[in-house]
């Protein structure tokens, strides 16, 4: 049996890799998916990718701690690459 190493042991992992880590923004699970195939170790997921490319709305403090979590669900169950999260406005 496997045991599967958490997100947080994939990331600081990552860090003791590459240094300096390049981390690229994703925003969605595709974006996601094409970063792991060309190899990134970790990705990047802001507040104001979400308000932008999931809503189409401006970087204005309109959408919620909810809304980041739907697209780190969609993001996360597509690649095992470790997600940095800028979920924006004081979360």
């Amino acid at each position: 049996m496997t045991e599967q190493k958490s997100a947080g042991l994939r990331f600081r992992q990552a860090l003791e890799v590459e240094k300096p880590l390049q981390i690229i923004g994703t925003v969605n699970a595709y974006a996601a998916m094409m970063a792991k195939e060309v190899g990134y170790k970790a990705i990047y997921l802001s507040g104001a990718g979400v308000a932008n490319y999931s809503y189409g709305l401006p970087d204005l403090g309109m959408t919620s701690l909810d809304n980041v979590l739907e697209d780190v669900r969609r993001i996360t169950e597509r690649v095992d690459t470790p997600l940095l999260v800028d979920i924006d406005t004081g979360w």
